[in-house]
C-alpha cells in the first residue's frame, strides 16, 4: 500500500517511519510512504505557501495553488486516482471501522494543513474526505497523518507478526481491550489473575471478554451504549453481579400537582394514549414499571378499567399484539409518596427521584451523566417523574433529588407531548447507539 503525505515539514515523517512496526513494513515493501512539499510548487522566490485570510482575522491561510498542485502531483498516470484525505478538526472522527476500510485502498494521499487552515477551494476541488483524530487542535496535520499511517498499516498483510493481533484490540469489536499481564507472577503485592495460568483456553477467553465489557462500561459508556450483546455477553455481564441499568428504573406520569397555562396548580385527566404509549415505551427499554399518579379515585378507577381490557384476557386483536405485557406493568397511585413506597417495598430501599422539566437549570443533570450514574449503581431503584399539563408543580419538584436536563431541539419552540418526551428520554438513557 502506498501513502503520499502533503506537508511543508517533510522532515517530520522520516523518524517515525524508520523504527518499529512501521520501519519493518517499509523495509519489507508492504508499505511505501512518499512526502511532497507544497513549497516545490510555488512560483515566488520566497516559496510562499500562505497568505492573509479574506475577511480579516488572526493567522494565515494556506494558499490554494501550491497545495492543489502538490496533491495532483501524487497521481501517477498508470494508477487509479488515489483517495485524498485532509487532516482537519472539522473532519468526521476516525474510527477503527474506517481504518479497516482505508486499509483496503491502494493509495492514500494525506494532506496536512497548517496555520489557521487551508483555502476552502482546496477541499472543494482536491479532497475526497476530511478526517479528525480527536476533539483537539494540533499545530499541523502531520501527527494525524502519521497516526493514520500507523493505524492502517496494522491491517496490511505481513505487517504484524500474528494475523489475529488486530482482532481483539481496543475498538476492533466496539469494546476496549481486556487487561494484559506478563511475568513476574506477582509485583508490588499484585498477582496475575489465576485464570490466566489455568491452561483452560475457553475460560480464559470468557474472562477476557468479561473484562472487556466491564472496562468499556466504566471507561467508555458511549462505546458500551453502541455494543450489541451476544447471548454470551449477556451471561458474562450478569456474572459480574452488575444489574441491567434500566431494570430498577420506574416512570411516574404525574397528574397532580401540575401547572396549567396560567401557572395554577391543577389536576390533569388521565388519557388512554398516555397509558398505552408510555407503557409500551417503558417496556421496550426494559424498565421495571410505570406509575400513573392522580389523587382522583374516579381517574384511578378509569385507568384500572382501561388496563383490565388488555390484562384480563381479551381485547388483543391479533395473537402478536402483546400490549397486555406492557400494560401489566402500569399501576395507578394516589400520589408520588405512594409510588415511592411501592418501589421501596419491592426493593427494600427508597428510590432516587429524578424530575424532568422543559426549563433549563444551571444544576441540571445531563443525560450522559445520569446514564453513567445508573450504570455505576444499577441496584438502586430510580423514579423518573414526568409532568402533565404545563409541567410539574413546585411541590412535586421538591420531591426530586435532581432535575434532568431538558430535551432541546434546534428551534426555540419547546413543547413536546409527554408521550414523546418519555420516549426520547428513555432512548437517550437506555437505547442502543449506532456508530
Amino acid at each position: 500500500m502506498r501513502f503520499t503525505a502533503i506537508s511543508i515539514f517533510p522532515e517530520l515523517f522520516a523518524p517515525s517511519l524508520a523504527v518499529g512496526v512501521l520501519g519493518r513494513a517499509v523495509d519489507s515493501g508492504a508499505l511505501a510512504v512518499d512526502v511532497i512539499d507544497p513549497r516545490e510548487f510555488t512560483t515566488d522566490r520566497h516559496r510562499t505557501v500562505d497568505d492573509t485570510p479574506y475577511g480579516g482575522g488572526p493567522g494565515m491561510v494556506m494558499k490554494v495553488e501550491p497545495l492543489v498542485a502538490a496533491i495532483e502531483s501524487a497521481t501517477r498516470a498508470d494508477e487509479p486516482p488515489p483517495h485524498r484525505v485532509l487532516l482537519s478538526p472539522a473532519g468526521r472522527p476516525l474510527t477503527q471501522a474506517r481504518v479497516r476500510e482505508l486499509a483496503a485502498l491502494p493509495h492514500l494521499v494525506l494532506v496536512c494543513g497548517r496555520y489557521e487552515g487551508i483555502d476552502q477551494r482546496v477541499v472543494d476541488v482536491a479532497i475526497d474526505e476530511e478526517l479528525s483524530i480527536g476533539d483537539f487542535v494540533l499545530t499541523g496535520g502531520e501527527l494525524g497523518a502519521l497516526a493514520i499511517i500507523d493505524a492502517v498499516a496494522r491491517y496490511l498483510p505481513g505487517v504484524l507478526g500474528a494475523a489475529a493481533s488486530t482482532d481483539e484490540e481496543s475498538f476492533s469489536e466496539g469494546l476496549l481491550e481486556y487487561p494484559q499481564y506478563t511475568r513476574p507472577a506477582e509485583f508490588a503485592g499484585r498477582a496475575v489473575p489465576e485464570i490466566l495460568s489455568s491452561g483452560h483456553h475457553d475460560n480464559i477467553r470468557r474472562w477476557r471478554r468479561q473484562q472487556a465489557l466491564a472496562r468499556t462500561a466504566a471507561r467508555r459508556p458511549d462505546l458500551f451504549a453502541r455494543h450489541r450483546f451476544t447471548a454470551e455477553d449477556e451471561a458474562l455481564w450478569r456474572e459480574l453481579g452488575v444489574g441491567e441499568s434500566a431494570a430498577n428504573v420506574y416512570v411516574a406520569l404525574v397528574h397532580h400537582p401540575v401547572y396549567d397555562r396560567n401557572r395554577r396548580v391543577v389536576t390533569s385527566a388521565i388519557t388512554n394514549l398516555d397509558l398505552h404509549d408510555i407503557a409500551r415505551s417503558t417496556t421496550t427499554y426494559g424498565l421495571a414499571g410505570y406509575f400513573v399518579v392522580t389523587p382522583v379515585t374516579a381517574q384511578r378507577d378509569k385507568a384500572a378499567r382501561i388496563l383490565s381490557v388488555w390484562t384480563d384476557g381479551g381485547e388483543a386483536s391479533h395473537p402478536s399484539d402483546n400490549r397486555g405485557e406492557a400494560l401489566a406493568r402500569v399501576e395507578a397511585v394516589a400520589d408520588i409518596d405512594a409510588a415511592c413506597a411501592a418501589i421501596e417495598a419491592r426493593h427494600g430501599t427508597a428510590p432516587r427521584v429524578i424530575a424532568t422539566s422543559a426549563q433549563a437549570g444551571s444544576d441540571a443533570l445531563g443525560f450522559d451523566a445520569l446514564a453513567a450514574e445508573l450504570r455505576a449503581d444499577p441496584e438502586r431503584p430510580v423514579l423518573l417523574m414526568f409532568g402533565t399539563g404545563w409541567g410539574l408543580a413546585e411541590a412535586a419538584m421538591a420531591r426530586a433529588e435532581r432535575v434532568l436536563a431538558p430535551i432541546a431541539g434546534r428551534p426555540a419552540f419547546n413543547h413536546l407531548s409527554v408521550r414523546s418526551a418519555v420516549a426520547i428520554v428513555l432512548d437517550r438513557l437506555f437505547g442502543l447507539r449506532e456508530s
